[in-house]
């Protein structure tokens, strides 16, 4: 294989990563090439200090963005060498990537791949279609190949769940700090931004800017928040936990990657997915989930998968050129 083969390979590569999930949609990473590597870097400046201090779900973001350049590669015939956080003087880069060895491009990595621009987080109420067991199945083993473990919620479990999220928000958008960081976030109508949540997908209410101020400055937000999770939760047909052996850099890292691989898997198969992970930053409501999945794993993203109408908007992206830099 060519130097230049491998570049374009690597732009690829790069285009797809930047389609990822991110907390907030913030996109918190940067590329470099540099001849025919690639580095991930998670963007500091882009880091919600108020909803992720310890930079968890950035560094979650980061893995996202991870596993979607690895499936490119794949799904180019070849494999991909990856080193995931490999200086410690350098904790902001994330990876390095290089184009492997040839092989043969499986039909599951071109329906990935084809799955990356057709994922998009949807925020709706879940019809009231059950999900298959085969299905449930092959998103655990697909969690499973980063490392990272996927607890299916048993009904109980489930409405419990749903109990603590609804008592997440009330705690969080009692915060003034959270419901500031929650508004730089959140994109009214008719704004045009490269990043955010679209306003109209939080179904808050109406989404032009004036009456999202009004919003979040409603003392009752919390309540109508947790009220509107806590029913989606209970009705979601599937309710997933991803948790990792440890808590460390290197597991938000993997269950980033799981979380991307669990996502488009479920695009594949014509699911649909939200987040459902604020109440995790909350010792006591993360010891809490710990306890629904009767394991010692750490809880790292809490899931809820299902069928529902599409996305009446889809989040933004900003443009390749600002988050990716290139020399020979």
């Amino acid at each position: 294989m060519g130097a230049s083969r491998a570049v374009e390979i690597l732009r690829g590569a790069v285009a797809c990563a930047v389609l990822a999930p991110s907390t907030h949609n913030t996109q918190p990473w940067r590329f470099r090439r540099r001849g025919e590597v690639v580095e991930l870097w998670a963007d500091d400046a882009r880091q919600l200090a108020v909803i992720d201090p310890m930079r968890r779900q950035l560094f979650i973001s980061c893995g996202c963005a991870l596993y979607n350049a690895r499936v490119a590669i794949r799904a180019e015939g070849f494999t991909e060498r990856v080193d995931v956080l490999p200086r410690p003087d350098q904790p902001n880069l994330i990876a390095v990537v290089r184009v492997g060895l040839p092989r043969a491009a499986t039909d599951l990595d071109r329906a990935l791949v084809a799955a990356i621009p057709r994922r998009h987080t949807n925020r709706r109420r879940f019809l009231d279609r059950p999900v298959a067991a085969p299905q449930a199945e092959a998103l655990a083993h697909a969690a499973a190949a980063e490392r990272v473990h996927l607890f299916r919620l048993a009904p109980a479990a489930k409405r419990a769940l749903a109990a603590l999220v609804a008592e997440c928000d009330r705690r969080r958008f009692a915060e003034p700090a959270y419901r500031q960081q929650v508004g730089e976030w959140l994109v009214p109508a008719g704004r045009r931004r490269a990043d955010g949540i679209p306003f109209v997908e939080k179904e808050y209410g109406s989404a032009g800017w004036f009456a999202q101020k009004k919003t979040l400055a409603d003392a009752d937000l919390g309540a109508q928040a947790g009220s509107l999770e806590e029913d989606r939760i209970a009705s979601a047909p599937l309710v997933a936990v991803l948790a990792t052996d440890r808590d460390d850099d290197l597991d938000w890292v993997d269950c980033g990657q799981a979380l991307e691989a669990v996502l488009l898997r479920a695009t594949v198969d014509g699911l649909a997915a939200a987040f459902v992970d604020q109440l995790l930053e909350y010792e006591d409501l993360h010891a809490a989930v710990q306890d629904l999945t009767g394991s010692a794993s750490m809880p790292q993203m809490v899931l809820r998968l299902g069928y529902a109408p599409p996305v009446e908007r889809t989040a933004p992206r900003r443009p390749l050129a600002e988050v990716f830099d290139e020399s020979d």
